[in-house]
């Protein structure tokens, strides 16, 4: 069991790792900031990173839990390190595994909007909506297309002014819910046959 102090300790860690990571990418040494990346994340998950990469999500959530409570805090760094590991590894041309990340960076931040209505805020809403359309035309895991549509009815109960003010409408919302809806109907049926 961590303490309170020892896992402010591996987050701000994380964390300058990530600022680290992010002005070495501006630099242009993007092979030092993919480092810098895989360093956080075994620092937030306690794990070798190459560990990490062959865990499921639903794995790496139930690691960063204690009690059956998820640690979002953790959770939220880590997405965000995988959406930058994402944006690294495209400028690297390694497209499918840029891909990778990214789609864990969208599950994570889901989860993180899910856990808490608080957490359901314009700046996760930013996120989530930029990793989508980083992922457009990928399958993505169930896991995450069945958070993803608990993402989009909770946006649903939300009045049309904060969905403004979020940058979207109550419209796109279900559009994009439909479609989501017809790809996990699809799933069912290939699974059936």
């Amino acid at each position: 069991m961590f303490t309170e102090d020892y896992l402010m300790r591996i987050i701000n860690q994380a964390l300058a790792a990530l600022m680290v990571a992010i002005g070495l990418k501006k630099a242009g040494k993007l092979m030092e900031a993919r480092q810098a990346i895989q360093q956080a994340i075994e620092q937030l998950t306690t794990l070798p990173e190459n560990i990490v990469d062959q865990m499921e999500d639903g794995s790496l959530l139930s690691l960063l839990s204690t009690q059956g409570q998820l640690d979002v805090g953790r959770l939220a760094i880590l997405a965000d390190l995988y959406q930058e590991q994402g944006e690294i590894l495209f400028k690297l041309d390694q497209s499918v595994q840029g891909s990778i990340a990214y789609a864990r960076a969208l599950r994570f931040v889901l989860e993180v909007a899910l856990s808490e209505a608080d957490n359901l805020f314009t700046g996760t809403i930013g996120k989530i909506e930029v990793l989508i359309q980083q992922l457009k035309g990928s399958t993505l895991p169930a896991e995450t297309q069945l958070a993803l549509s608990d993402y989009y009815q909770r946006l649903l109960e939300k009045d049309d002014q904060s969905l403004v003010v979020a940058g979207t409408s109550r419209k796109q919302i279900s559009q994009a819910l439909a479609e989501l809806h017809d790809q996990l109907g699809s799933s069912k049926n290939m699974i059936g046959d």
